[in-house]
């Protein structure tokens, strides 16, 4: 089958990210690690698991990090090669192991692509897994499948841009009925952004920021106005485009990050006391109670510890690699910083579910739609085209690049 498809290689990992950013055009090159090929179909590993045919599967950032090489080298361990791509789907089941139950050929599904302690057939299952929270699983290189914390970094289990993907039972969601392929493949980024939201001490009434408004930033205010809709909500973004789409989906004003006035504004808006150190950023006392950073880069880490307001919340949800920061905010304000990486089970109003599950529900039931963030969409054969696209997504107004059968 064609598949978008890694294959590690030392020097041409090396390589390949020292050139990217002056020449892009190496990523087609043969020196990149990445490319459409011809790679084997998926062979079910066993009775739980079922083969599946992408309709739509979408371009994460990690992705394409991936692609152009600067994932961080800390994560290597953590998978198996060569893999195919792509963790976020909605697709048509196709073939099914005899131990698969309540679902059927045809059914349109969307995949949790964690592969812990379940996928991996250990038993007992790690503390993690036993808490549901299977995306801290202790086990993502033990087990019957090769190393790889997810599909799409696995070298057993293939990812989604592709013509045929995998996954067991226990990852399968069925797709409700009025719910959009768009929204359906959209499931995997909103979950996370649901996981930070919900585990985030909100009350109903305290006034957010959220860092930085691509996919994961606009899925983080999809999650605040439908969870906690009487927030305030702030942004901080470069990008017209994307600064737009949030004021669209209910953000009261985006401030463009960088220089004196990105603070001198927010201390307005929060009506918080701002203090310009010598030789150093400004300062604010007051501020926003809570910062969602969906970038997580030098600049957004130290923006956001200075902009917190006391004994506020910091959750980095974006993979950036933030440099050297200034701490002094965190002690000086006793601030709360939160790591945040997938979706788990939640207790939520009363109810245990998976970030999955409600995910959708939230699609059926109308609260969320963000079927507009898919902007762009291309064959396998157009993988080039959609690289480029995403590559710089202001000048081609994109937010979320898809592939299509």
């Amino acid at each position: 089958m064609k598949a978008l498809s890694f294959e590690y290689s030392i020097p041409k990992y090396l390589l390949t990210g020292a050139l990217v950013r002056r020449r892009p055009k190496v990523l087609f090159s043969r020196v990149a690690p990445v490319r459409v090929r011809e790679v084997p179909d998926p062979v079910l590993p066993g009775p739980e698991w079922a083969l599946l045919r992408p309709r739509l599967a979408t371009l994460c950032g990690s992705d394409m990090s991936i692609i152009t090489c600067h994932e961080s080298l800390t994560l290597q361990p953590f998978a198996s090669y060569p893999f195919v791509l792509g963790h976020e789907v909605c697709g048509e089941l196709t073939v099914l192991g005899e131990s698969v139950e309540g679902f059927g050929e045809g059914d349109r599904v969307t995949v949790m692509p964690m592969l812990s302690c379940r996928q991996r057939g250990i038993d007992p299952p790690c503390r993690m897994c036993e808490q549901g929270r299977f995306q801290l699983c202790e086990n993502f290189t033990e087990g019957a499948l090769a190393p790889g914390m997810f599909a799409g970094s696995n070298a057993d289990c293939p990812g989604f841009i592709s013509e045929t993907g995998m996954a067991h039972a226990a990852q399968l969601h069925r797709v409700p009925e009025g719910v959009s392929d768009e929204n359906a493949a959209l499931t995997e980024p909103f979950a996370t952004a649901l996981h930070m939201v919900i585990n985030a001490p909100l009350k109903g009434n305290e006034t957010v920021l959220v860092f930085g408004c691509g996919v994961m930033g606009l899925c983080t205010v999809a999650a605040v106005k439908a969870l906690h809709p009487k927030c305030r909500l702030l942004a901080a973004e470069i990008d017209p485009f994307h600064s737009e789409m949030a004021r669209e989906m209910g953000v009261e004003e985006v401030v463009r990050p960088g220089g004196k006035e990105f603070y001198r504004r927010l201390a307005e808006l929060t009506g918080a006391k701002m203090y310009t150190p010598l030789l150093a950023k400004p300062l604010l006392i007051g501020g926003v109670d809570v910062v969602f950073d969906a970038v997580g880069s030098t600049d957004t880490l130290e923006a956001s510890l200075r902009t917190l307001a006391n004994g506020g919340y910091y959750a980095m949800l974006g993979i950036g690699n933030p440099g050297k920061i200034d701490w002094t905010p965190v002690w000086l304000k006793e601030l709360t910083l939160q790591g945040i990486y997938g979706y788990q089970d939640e207790d939520w109003r009363g109810e245990r579910l998976h970030d999955f599950g409600l995910a959708l529900r939230l699609f059926e039931s109308g609260q969320v739609d963000l079927s507009r963030l898919i902007t762009h969409r291309f064959r396998l054969d157009q993988w080039r085209e959609a690289i480029r696209v995403a590559m710089n997504k202001g000048a081609n107004r994109a937010i979320k690049i898809a592939f299509t059968p």
